[in-house]
């Protein structure tokens, strides 16, 4: 009979060293929720197994500032967190809902397998202390003897609890991975406009409430743009609504060009187009308005099949800055009216909005 394979008689290298780091990072993430006083809930396990992998820096920074502070940390404080940087957006599909839960279970899983084998550790450590008290009391052959047998099948029993909890942390993460790949697919499903393939309305708005909340807490810029493509319509019944697609489609890529960072760039509905800029002031704003101005403009548009001239394609574009505590649609509100200045002056151009920016509170002037 010829002799297992080396694969039948042991685990990979590479499945041992992912077992490894899986204990190392849910280790990580038990020792800091036990360390800071946190509720050992599902959701508070998953934000920091995920901070503790590294793969996510925006979660890093933002919980790297409320773990220096120390004391306790709040419940609201790392909900948010959990929802702005682990969670999905905010989907009201039964699929991405369903996919949630899924990973809540799972991180419910891995917190119960930690726990168990926190406690495997803590009766093994017990056993050991019995006997070496015992031994220091008897140390007669007999004794000795008791105490190997009781030790050595003591240490087989710890090292296949842990052989178990590599296997069941191992498989419990890969599920999560799995879990979140096809959550973030669906997301990307419902968050995407199918046709430019930047984001959708609904997209642009919840990212836009959030925003608008992380720059009122860090007393930073935000501005909106509002655009809408020239005589799109007439450009339409011209020349076809697959050619008429395919400017979206252009325009999608030129905003998506003129974005980075935390930016968003979305359609808005029809040939109406919307971005976010993070820390852009007014003016910021209008410089990037315009620089996509020129890039469209630049390009002029000949039919691949027929070599006909088709023009060019242009845009009008409106500017908002947010102002003290107004609300996502005031500002978009406010947008919307500097587009419809643009559209009213010529089209082709930027428009900034003229509302006076309200004083700012006492505290903060001076700084």
């Amino acid at each position: 009979m010829s002799s297992p394979s080396r694969e039948t008689q042991r685990p990979s290298a590479a499945l041992a060293d992912r077992g490894a780091h899986t204990r190392r990072l849910a280790a990580s993430a038990w020792a800091t929720i036990e360390q800071h006083d946190v509720l050992p809930t599902p959701r508070n396990f998953d934000l920091f197994f995920t901070y503790h992998g590294g793969t996510d820096p925006e979660l890093m920074r933002r919980l790297d500032l409320l773990l220096r502070g120390g004391g306790t940390l709040s419940e609201a404080a790392l909900e948010t967190l959990y929802s702005e940087c682990v969670a999905p957006a905010e989907i009201d599909l039964e699929a991405v809902s369903s996919g949630s839960q899924a990973i809540q279970d799972a991180a419910q899983t891995l917190v119960e397998q930690v726990a168990g084998s926190q406690a495997a550790i803590q009766g093994y450590g017990e056993t050991l202390a019995h006997w070496a008290t015992r031994l220091g009391d008897e140390t007669t052959v007999a004794a000795l003897v008791k105490a190997v047998a009781t030790l050595s099948e003591e240490t087989r029993r710890a090292g296949e609890r842990n052989r178990a909890l590599e296997q069941q942390l191992s498989s419990s993460v890969a599920r999560i991975a799995r879990l979140r790949q096809n959550l973030a697919e669906a997301k990307q499903e419902v968050t995407t406009d199918p046709l430019t393939g930047i984001a959708n309305r609904k997209a642009f708005e919840a990212r836009l409430r959030r925003a608008i909340t992380q720059a009122r807490s860090e007393r930073g810029a935000l501005s909106v743009l509002l655009l809408d493509i020239d005589h799109f319509k007439r450009f339409n019944d011209q020349h076809g609504h697959r050619t008429g697609d395919l400017v979206l489609r252009l325009v999608g890529r030129v905003l998506s060009d003129n974005v980075k960072g935390r930016d968003c760039a979305a359609r808005y509905g029809g040939e109406e187009f919307a971005i976010l800029l993070v820390g852009a002031t007014l003016q910021a704003g209008a410089v990037v308005a315009q620089q996509i101005c020129d890039a469209l403009s630049a390009k002029h548009l000949v039919s691949r099949g027929s070599g006909r001239d088709l023009g060019r394609v242009t845009v009008s574009v409106g500017v908002a800055e947010l102002q003290g505590q107004e609300s996502a649609a005031a500002l978009v509100e406010r947008a919307d009216l500097a587009l419809y200045e643009a559209k009213r002056t010529g089209r082709n151009r930027v428009c900034v909005d003229a509302t006076p920016a309200e004083p700012e509170p006492r505290a903060r002037r001076g700084r």
